[in-house]
């Protein structure tokens, strides 16, 4: 289990998706008591909030969200009228009273979602991406999926729900009957490590996908908001629409937006998920039952979100060079003082090799440069072991870096 539980308190558990998802759903049973097992000490912690969540499970599972929140406005109301009243003596009781303000909020999506077999987060239809052997594909809500041949494949759909691929083959959705009844439904765009996707979806929002990713998202965009659900990298142009903001979910944040420019990388091997924005403005928080957390941060155009999953909490910095960040959209890759061990991963994605690096290697060194994705794997490596001082062998699928060996004087 994550280590992040360590830091946790009682409103935590109560916000935390697989937590509850345990309680009621008894998911990762076996790793739960294996991990409470280990530590001990958050044995009373997490059996409060056991208690809670089944307390309420029974009393809140058929709340639909805006019976959620008119019970969120009736009890905010009434707990700033006590507070302006309260008395030392009823301090306990003004604990429990902010306590159940959230878990009313939790406790009544989370029942609503999970009992009623709509979960919160957003279940891929392939549990692994596909080695490059495999042509990205286009997975249709029906189930129903296409090979995409090319190695940079374009999808683009219409205000009619049609979808055509590579300027060339048309899917029809239109007269799909089921998808009309629910347009919830999402299609998936599942891209392998060594190949690249484009996209332009109903509203006119453009999304590159990196190497390595998928993106989840509805034919058309029917609700109140335009969400999609990311695991990898895109890069993302969104069509302005404030009456309907576009969100990104991606694995434990979320972005929302109106209109603008921006990055997301969200890979799930990775420490952190960095938000870049070079256009625009972007909101971006954890995700919580009623979607992204208060506690978000607002971006503005040439500055960086890092979300640490292991520290749970986001970090904002400045970034004037934000648009190398995008430019393997056009096919080059930028990168500006990065640590050489983020480059060889980016690598790795992109060429889907597996680079094999000695424990006395310094990947933390920070390098600059720029290369063209469109050469060989060779080629780049090439032009990189001159910045990096490093030199590789290539070995089917595999590449050895070893320390640039020191020519030695001629005497």
């Amino acid at each position: 289990m994550d280590k992040k539980y360590l830091k946790y308190g009682l409103e935590d558990f109560l916000e935390d998706k697989q937590f509850v998802a345990w309680i009621l759903k008894g998911h990762q049973n076996e790793e739960w008591n294996t991990f409470l097992h280990d530590y001990s000490e958050l044995q009373s912690k997490v059996n409060t909030a056991k208690e809670i969540v089944l307390l309420l499970k029974d009393r809140y599972d058929i709340l639909d969200e805006e019976e959620v929140l008119l019970m969120w406005h009736n009890i905010d109301r009434f707990n700033r009228s006590y507070k302006n009243r309260a008395r030392t003596i009823h301090l306990r009781r003004t604990i429990t009273i902010a306590a159940s303000v959230l878990i009313v909020i939790s406790l009544g999506i989370f029942g609503y979602s999970y009992l009623n077999n709509r979960n919160l987060e957003y279940q891929f239809a392939s549990s692994d991406i596909p080695n490059s052997t495999e042509n990205a594909r286009l997975v249709l809500s029906d189930g129903e999926e296409i090979d995409l041949e090319n190695d940079k494949s374009t999808i683009s759909i219409d205000d009619k729900e049609k979808i055509t691929i590579n300027d060339e083959s048309v899917i029809d959705l239109s007269e799909n009957e089921e998808m009309d009844a629910d347009d919830t439904k999402m299609n998936e765009v599942i891209v392998p490590y060594g190949k690249s996707s484009e996209l332009l979806l109903a509203d006119g929002t453009k999304v590159w996908l990196n190497a390595g990713s998928r993106l989840a998202f509805p034919t058309k965009f029917t609700k109140s908001t335009r969400e999609v659900y990311l695991e990898g990298e895109a890069c993302f142009k969104v069509t302005k629409n404030e009456s309907q903001p576009f969100i990104v979910n991606a694995n434990d944040i979320g972005v929302k937006v109106l209109g603008t420019y921006f990055d997301v990388s969200a890979y799930p091997n990775d420490e952190h998920i960095e938000t870049i924005l070079v256009e625009g403005s972007v909101v971006v928080g954890k995700k919580t039952a009623f979607g992204i957390s208060k506690n978000n941060v607002e971006l503005k155009p040439y500055q960086k979100a890092t979300f640490n999953k292991e520290e749970n909490d986001i970090v904002v910095a400045e970034e004037p060079n934000a648009d190398v960040y995008l430019a393997w959209t056009e096919g080059w890759f930028e990168f500006s003082q990065q640590n050489l061990d983020n480059v060889l991963t980016k690598l790795e994605r992109y060429y889907n090799v597996k680079l094999v690096v000695p424990e006395d290697f310094n990947t933390n060194r920070k390098i600059t440069g720029k290369l063209d994705l469109k050469d060989s794997l060779d080629d780049v490596l090439k032009a990189l072991s001159d910045v990096a001082k490093m030199d590789y062998r290539i070995d089917g699928s595999k590449v050895f870096i070893t320390n640039k060996m020191e020519e030695i004087p001629m005497k």
